[in-house]
């Protein structure tokens, strides 16, 4: 097993704000590394020049196509690897550059349509896709007597299910799946129609498309397929990348370690790619490691965003959320701040792009929902004002908002909140909604009918599947339950309530801390010390003045 990425310093916090300020250079290039896979009965010839030069590392592809010159088929292949990557951006400008390359090359169409569908994201445009693919031709026929192989119409086949006229965006994922698993078995099979296929199963689960009986079976029949890939192509950027989503929770990501310390060195110059290890660190709480995946992640977006010359919401939010998460975890609420202050600089510079307006919301909102405080105000310029204006419909801004009125005394506002989240019919909401309610009871001395709503609030969180990276409702229900049952001098059950919050968040500190809490409440002084120790582990780098260290101090002498 490969030695984990160097823990995060604070030189590299440093480095990925300067990148985000526009003060440090992008990175330099790198070349690209493609492998040979397995080649079909009809694979092409390959074209004689050489193929341009790759000026990132995106992973091992080796997909077959019919394009006639070196330059289109290299466009081709970088886009299939970026592909991969989730890098839809890329892809589609790599693929659109093999069709300016070579117009009427057939699967520079499919590769730009599948760019407008994102699986794992439950997002499709279905203008998009339907606009690459009439590239070809108007009609399903057309496309098809378009490409020069049997192989590249199976190819074109699919991607039309993902687009057709007929049916609901289900009925399309279904018959998506269907034909990759056909293309998959047939004889056209290689690596990539593999892997394809095991992302399309994956679509139907995070699509919402199966039963809750069905999840797991489903994601492991994902996993048995990309691991039957592994040996064949250890560095290929979709089975690593595949492998993590299908293991992405606390009982399997064990299993996702060795994708996870592959995929970042394999495919470098993805953001997402960089980012994507963090799942399976968060999953077993190596904060350390989701630290430092998540601040390579966010600098390597901000180098492409400004080489590209993009516009500022296309840096990676999402990255830098996570790196907010893991950095309070970790005990270190300065370099949370500072996330945060990177954040409201972008909206700054982005013009109140409201994508980014809503990152810096959500942002906000974790800090004060784990420290029970509002971030640090923003700088004195009027340029980093923006951040104001959050957006009222985001779940985790109000339920923050209730949060802080019931620290300030005031349960009936924590209830107007409890009820407009009450109004989303989402899971997530309405367990933010019974906690609101349960604190707000709370605070009006009424303590069973308390307990009764938080106890709700965590047998419905016990029916969501376990949360892909930070918690969603970002309070966790057990934990809440068991704060507030240790503090009504109940420790026997606050401490049920946090091994159920640990397993379903493992080594997430504030239930490490009540549990060690519960256990030295209950008199058992070797587990509080089992518990206590660990969230020592986790802390080693916390700010000196944290909150939690003079609770740690009374737990461990």
């Amino acid at each position: 097993m490969r030695t984990p990425r160097r823990p995060p310093t604070t030189a590299n916090a440093a480095a990925a704000l300067l990148l985000a300020a526009g003060l440090l250079a992008p990175p330099p290039a790198a070349a690209q590394n493609y492998g040979q896979g397995a080649a079909p009965e009809d694979r092409p010839a390959p074209a004689a020049a050489a193929e341009p030069a790759r000026p990132r590392e995106l992973g091992e592809v080796d997909f077959p196509a019919s394009a006639r010159s070196a330059e289109a088929l290299g466009h081709f292949r970088r886009g299939v690897a970026a592909l991969h990557s989730f890098w839809y951006d890329e892809a589609a400008d790599a693929f659109r550059a093999a069709w300016e390359a070579e117009p009427g090359f057939a699967l520079a169409a499919w590769g730009e349509a599948m760019t407008c569908n994102h699986p794992i994201w439950r997002e499709v445009d279905l203008d998009c896709g339907r606009a690459a693919l009439a590239r070809l031709g108007a009609t399903t026929e057309a496309r098809a007597a378009a490409a020069p192989t049997a192989r590249e119409r199976a190819w074109l086949a699919a991607v039309e299910a993902l687009f057709a006229e007929a049916g609901d965006k289900r009925f399309r994922d279904e018959a998506y799946e269907r034909s990759m698993a056909d293309l998959a078995a047939g004889p056209h099979a290689d690596v990539d129609a593999a892997a394809f296929h095991a992302l399309a199963l994956q679509g139907l689960v995070y699509g919402g498309h199966l039963g809750d009986g069905e999840r797991f079976p489903t994601l492991m029949r994902s996993a048995a397929a990309l691991e039957r890939l592994f040996d064949r192509a250890p560095r290929h950027p979709g089975v690593l990348h595949y492998l993590i989503h299908a293991y992405d929770d606390p009982v399997h990501a064990p299993l996702g370690l060795r994708a996870a310390e592959l995929y970042a060195e394999t495919a470098p110059a993805a953001h997402h790619a960089l980012h994507m290890p963090s799942h399976i660190f968060v999953q077993l709480g190596r904060w350390d490691d989701a630290v430092a995946s998540n601040e390579d992640a966010w600098a390597a977006s901000v180098a492409w965003q400004t080489d590209r010359g993009h516009g500022i919401d296309r840096r990676d939010f999402h990255s830098l959320s996570w790196l907010l998460y893991a950095e309070l975890q970790r005990g270190r609420r300065d370099a949370a701040a500072r996330t945060i202050e990177i954040a409201r600089r972008s909206l700054a510079e982005s013009a109140g792009h409201d994508r980014v307006v809503r990152a810096v919301a959500r942002m906000e909102a974790r800090y004060e929902i784990e420290t029970g405080e509002a971030p640090p105000a923003a700088a004195a310029e009027p340029a980093a004002a923006p951040h104001a204006a959050h957006p009222e419909h985001d779940g985790a801004t109000l339920f923050a908002r209730g949060l802080a009125a019931v620290r300030a005394g005031d349960p009936a506002g924590a209830e107007a909140l409890a009820a407009r989240l009450a109004e989303d019919e989402g899971a997530e909401s309405r367990v933010m909604a019974l906690e609101l309610e349960g604190l707000a009871l709370l605070a009006r001395e009424r303590p069973d009918e308390a307990v009764a709503r938080l106890t709700a609030a965590a047998e419905l969180e016990a029916t969501m599947p376990p949360p892909s990276g930070p918690p969603e409702p970002p309070k966790p229900a057990h934990e809440l339950l068991g704060e507030t049952l240790l503090d009504l001098g109940r420790p026997a059950e606050a401490a049920d309530a946090f091994a159920a919050s640990l397993r379903r968040t493992p080594r997430r500190p504030a239930s490490l801390l009540g549990a060690a809490r519960a256990a030295q409440a209950a008199g058992d002084e070797a587990e509080a010390r089992r518990f206590a120790s660990e969230l020592a582990s986790i802390w080693h780098a916390a700010d000196p003045d944290h909150p939690g260290a003079a609770a740690l101090a009374d737990l461990v002498p």
